[in-house]
């Protein structure tokens, strides 16, 4: 079994970060293409070069002396390792001004249109200026340099030696046709790119009459090529550019590309660093990738990168820009926080998050086009100073990763505990698949991941591969999340009616119930008439009973709402179904009539305190006649006490309103309930109801008879009982004139108070007192 090797190492704190490891550890371990020049075809034919120049002198007088203006002219061709050396200056002693050419030609007409790269050498300051493209100008002062003394000029031919691209450096390079680049290595080129057919290429070192006289120029020319088609992934020249940039950031060392050669060097350890400190505010600096040849359309860009602490933030998002084209057209412009969420789905990679733990990123980026030249973009950020870069430490191209279409939401699937997956992607590139677990396992080659009896959520990566040229590649992995999903039980849910009772007609509406320990991570209720729960029951069903009609109604929120139930009468079979999301993974099961259908319907039931107790109000919808009504009370809502009855005109029928007052109602909460009593006896009750009754103190006790006229009693007028009461009498003058305890009183009691001395006539204040406290004071009258 093959298994990847980890070539970084990152402390795993969260799932993300795993992903973007075993991203790295696919990515890295399968690309590492390697440069060739296989596919490169040489300017082979010397077809011109500058003459010697004869020139006098004391030296000269006995022999012809000459002046070589180029060197070794036969070493441009093919690819020897050496080079040729032209010369120009504005005039030597005895010589006067020259211009060192050299042409050489192709075996082959070369198409229009096609790049071809020269290989040369010299002032580094000038090439390290040309290379900066726009900004060229600005770059040579601070390099020391001054573009236009020494001008290097080019001229392409066809066949029939008729000119088809004449472009010089004076000035600086700014049209598409040519331009300076690198290579991994760190040598110039200049890429040309011709719009017709050519056969030979011109170069030309010259000197500009501005220069003073002795200066001499050298120019050393390697080799010329263009690339003819084959298979290449890695880009073979890096240039830079840049708008909005000053010549302070310049002069610092910032809003310029260091090292542009290192994002191409196969070598994650190094990097380039673009910075647009001291930018204006429209100001950017680009990194330009050359590939060798057009892309696939599928093909894709896999960049890595890090940033200074100043960048990691939501601006960069915005701000770094990953443009391709093809040719000179554009073909594809996306910003890096417009491109986060697909990644984060696909990849399951936090690029922000990343960056900010000081990882170095690695992702994809999808052009959808062919292509052959990429640029990496930034624009100026706000409060960065020129010592603070993005860091590009890779750039190459890869076959596109494999698509999953519109088949899969997010490459995820989903399915039910104990099932069996099939996983395959709608379409992807190169020659085959590989397949691979979450600890970097090669686990399959197939056009499809088979997976049997999955028993838990996994995740698994894939990538598209080919060959190239006898090496094996791969794309960027595709995260591919498997959810098993609980497959719901019986146990776990189960229909509820909103009353335990209906009267006849009345709606009854039935609630879908979930378990709180159910575990269903995506619950989703629906009903039908069926167990398998086809077809559902949408909107509503009408059932003919022949005398009548039973409707069956989903509500919006989803519970079933039955309509036109007679007294006792069975539901049809109707069944809950307890679904877990879109997967298929359900479970049925009968509804069970835990209600009942009573033969009268009960409507408002309510109770109102008045002075003197609680007055009842209930209402009830009559279809048979009835006999009467108890009228029940409980102070703890288990054991009742009949209270009275009222009773009902067998006649009549339809909607009734009935009242009952209870004029000696408990201190506190009384619950109350009414049994509607048939004339087949059969009892029907009613919903409980609780009031809550707040008399005064001077009604809750009482004294009799007042006046006295035999021994007087003390009555409890409240439901609670109460033990180790104290009583107490006073005269009109505070004397107490009598005391006495009571160990229990009991609810709706009376106690005689047989202590209680007979009293010379006049009017005295009794007070009863309870833990301390006095709970009731009236006037007596002896």
């Amino acid at each position: 079994m093959k298994r990847l090797n980890y070539r970084v190492l990152l402390k795993s704190h969260d799932t993300l970060k795993v992903s973007w490891a075993f991203f790295v550890l696919i990515f890295i371990s399968n690309s590492a293409f390697p440069f060739s020049d296989i596919g490169k075809i040489y300017a082979e034919n010397l077809e011109d070069y500058s003459p010697d120049i004869v020139y006098g002198g004391i030296e000269c007088l006995f022999t012809t002396c000459l002046k070589e203006v180029v060197e070794n002219p036969s070493n441009t061709l093919g690819q020897n390792g050496n080079h040729s050396t032209l010369y120009s200056s504005p005039g030597l002693l005895g010589i006067g001004g020259y211009d060192g050419f050299i042409e050489i030609g192709f075996d082959n007409i070369v198409p229009a249109n096609t790049p071809s790269y020269i290989r040369v050498d010299g002032d580094g300051n000038l090439f390290q200026a040309l290379l900066s493209g726009t900004l060229g100008d600005l770059l040579s002062g601070v390099l020391g340099t001054a573009l236009g003394m020494q001008i290097i000029h080019v001229i392409a031919y066809d066949e029939e030696g008729n000119e088809v691209l004449n472009v010089d450096t004076n000035g600086g390079l700014t049209s598409g046709e040519m331009n300076v680049v690198m290579d991994e290595n760190g040598d110039f080129y200049f890429r040309i790119v011709p719009q017709e057919s050519y056969k030979s290429i011109k170069i030309i070192n010259k000197s500009s009459a501005l220069v003073s006289l002795e200066t001499e120029f050298t120019l050393d020319v390697y080799h010329a090529f263009y690339f003819e088609a084959g298979c290449n992934y890695e880009p073979e020249f890096v240039s830079y550019d840049g708008e909005g940039i000053s010549l302070d950031a310049l002069g610092l060392g910032g809003g310029t590309v260091s090292a542009p050669q290192n994002a191409i060097d196969k070598d994650e350890a190094t990097s380039s660093s673009l910075s647009t400190g001291l930018a204006g505010v429209a100001g950017s600096m680009s990194q330009f990738f050359y590939f060798s040849n057009i892309s696939d359309q599928s093909d894709e860009v896999m960049v890595t990168i890090s940033g200074d602490p100043a960048l990691l933030n939501l601006e960069l998002f915005s701000n770094l820009s990953f443009i391709a084209y093809d040719g000179d057209t554009e073909v594809y412009n996306e910003d890096l926080g417009a491109m986060a969420d697909e990644l984060l789905g696909l990849l399951k990679l936090d690029i922000l998050g990343l960056l900010m733990d000081g990882d170095e990123v690695t992702f994809p980026i999808s052009p959808g086009l062919p292509f052959d030249r990429f640029e990496i973009k930034v624009n100026s950020l706000l409060d960065v100073d020129v010592f603070e870069a993005l860091n590009i430490h890779e750039v190459e191209k890869t076959i596109g990763m494999p698509s999953f279409g519109a088949s899969v939401s997010g490459n995820e699937y989903a399915i039910c505990e104990g099932g069996d997956l099939t996983i395959a992607p709608a379409s992807y590139s190169g020659s085959g698949l590989k397949w691979y677990d979450e600890n970097g396992n090669e686990i399959g080659t197939a056009e499809s991941l088979d997976l049997n009896a999955v028993s838990s959520d996994e995740i698994y990566y894939v990538t598209s591969s080919d060959n190239c040229g006898g090496e094996s590649l791969e794309s960027a992995p595709v995260a591919v999340i498997v959810d098993a999903m609980k497959v719901p039980q019986v146990e776990d849910y189960q229909a509820l009616p909103s009353a335990a009772e209906y009267g006849e007609g009345e709606k009854v509406v039935l609630e879908p119930f979930l378990e709180l320990d159910a575990d269903i991570e995506n619950p989703e209720f629906y009903w039908s008439f069926n167990s398998n729960g086809v077809p559902e029951i949408s909107s509503e069903e009408v059932i003919d009973k022949g005398d009548h009609h039973v409707t069956y109604r989903v509500l919006p929120n989803g519970d079933l709402e039955i309509e036109g139930l007679v007294a006792n009468e069975e539901i049809d079979d109707v069944f809950l179904i307890l679904k877990n999301g879109d997967t298929g993974c359900k479970k049925s099961q009968a509804v069970e009539q835990v209600f009942k259908i009573l033969p009268m319907s009960w409507g408002g039931f309510q109770a109102k305190e008045k002075d003197i107790g609680i007055q009842l109000n209930w209402s009830v919808h009559l279809d048979k006649a009835l006999e009467k009504f108890m009228v029940q009370r409980s102070l703890s809502g288990d054991h009742w006490v009949t209270l009275g009855e009222v009773d009902c005109e067998s006649d009549l029928l339809g909607e009734r309103d009935f009242v009952f007052n209870d004029n000696s109602p408990a201190v506190g909460n009384n619950y109350y309930r009414v049994i509607a009593v048939n004339l087949e006896g059969t009892l029907e009750y009613s919903k409980v109801i609780r009031a809550k009754f707040e008399k005064s103190l001077d009604h809750q006790f009482s004294i009799s008879p007042n006046p006295v006229y035999e021994q007087p009693k003390l009555y409890n007028n409240t439901g609670n009982q109460y033990n180790d009461l104290v009583i107490k009498a006073f005269d009109r003058n505070g004397n107490m004139v009598y005391q006495d305890e009571l160990s229990e009183l009991q609810a709706w009691s009376q106690k005689t108070l047989d202590d209680n001395p007979e009293l010379q006539p006049g009017v005295y204040v009794y007070c009863l007192f309870f833990k301390g406290k006095n709970i009731f004071k009236t006037k007596v009258i002896w």
